[in-house]
């Protein structure tokens, strides 16, 4: 089997979640779990609010302690889509069905201007 490339990874892992936009997630009623996939020092200097730090190289490992029903919403973030991106795609191998990926990232979200908070606060 050949060798693939990050963007194909990211391309095939596009294809099979779900995406969401910053004003569907602020308008959302549903009950959902945010999931800031970014590392540690990222996510204490800044975050979405009532996101849960779950960096992705801990992902595999610690995903049933946060979110136990495989039916929750669950929306990934990072910096600029990437490692959100492949992290849905993981939690929809793993048996999650109902994952998105904040388009835009952390970045888009603080270039609309919406809120944040940090781990200081």
């Amino acid at each position: 089997m050949p060798l693939k490339t990050l963007a194909e990874l990211v391309a095939e892992a596009k294809a099979n979640v779900g995406h969401i936009s910053a004003d569907e997630l602020t308008e959302t009623e549903q009950s959902v779990v945010i999931l800031d996939v970014r590392d540690e020092p990222d996510y204490d200097e800044e975050h979405l609010p009532n996101a849960v730090s779950l960096p992705r190289g801990y992902l595999e490992l610690d995903i049933d302690e946060i979110v136990s029903d495989p039916d929750t919403h669950i929306v990934t973030y990072c910096g600029g889509g990437t490692r959100a991106t492949l992290s849905a795609h993981t939690l929809k191998n793993m048996g999650y069905e109902n994952v998105s990926v904040l388009t835009g990232g952390f970045r888009g979200w603080k270039t609309e201007g919406l809120p944040t908070e940090s781990s200081d606060e």
